[in-house]
C-alpha cells in the first residue's frame, strides 16, 4: 500500500470550543470551513494549518486517546479490504459523502483509519462489488 499522506488525527476533547481556540492560539490551526459540515452534522470539528490536519471530536466515552488517519488513493483503499479479511482483522467502511474511510485497530487497539478523497471511484467500485 502506497501512503500519500498523514491525512488527519482525531482529537477527543471535552470542550470543542475551548481546543479550537487553544490549538488556533498557541499552533496556529484555523477551522476548515470546507469541512465545518460534518461538525453541523454532529461530526468532528477539523481544523488546520498548512498540511496538518486535526479532527476534534467531543469526548463522550473514549479514553483520552486519538486515532491516526492516512490518506491513500482509491486503488489502494479497496485494496486494503481483502488485506483486512484475509488477517481477519475486524473493520467497518465509512461514507462520507466527500471521502471514504476504512477503520480498524492495529494489534495494540491503537484505531487506524484509512481515507480516500477519489471518493466517486472507490464508491462504484465498492458499490459494484457488492
Amino acid at each position: 500500500m502506497r501512503i500519500t499522506e498523514i491525512d488527519h488525527i482525531h482529537v477527543y476533547v471535552k470542550d470543542i470550543e475551548q481546543a479550537e481556540h487553544c490549538y488556533n492560539e498557541i499552533l496556529g490551526f484555523s477551522r476548515d470551513n470546507s469541512l465545518y459540515f460534518w461538525f453541523e452534522q454532529g461530526g468532528p470539528l477539523v481544523i488546520k494549518n498548512n498540511g496538518a490536519s486535526l479532527s476534534l471530536f467531543r469526548r463522550k466515552n473514549q479514553h483520552p486517546g486519538h486515532t491516526m488517519a492516512f490518506s491513500v488513493g482509491a486503488t489502494a483503499f479497496i485494496e486494503l479490504i481483502p488485506t483486512l479479511k484475509d488477517r481477519r482483522i475486524a473493520f467497518t467502511v465509512g461514507d462520507h459523502a466527500v471521502s471514504m474511510s476504512i477503520y480498524f485497530s492495529d494489534l495494540s487497539d491503537n484505531k487506524i483509519e484509512i481515507t480516500t478523497y477519489e471518493y466517486l471511484n472507490a464508491k462504484q467500485i465498492l458499490d459494484s462489488a457488492a
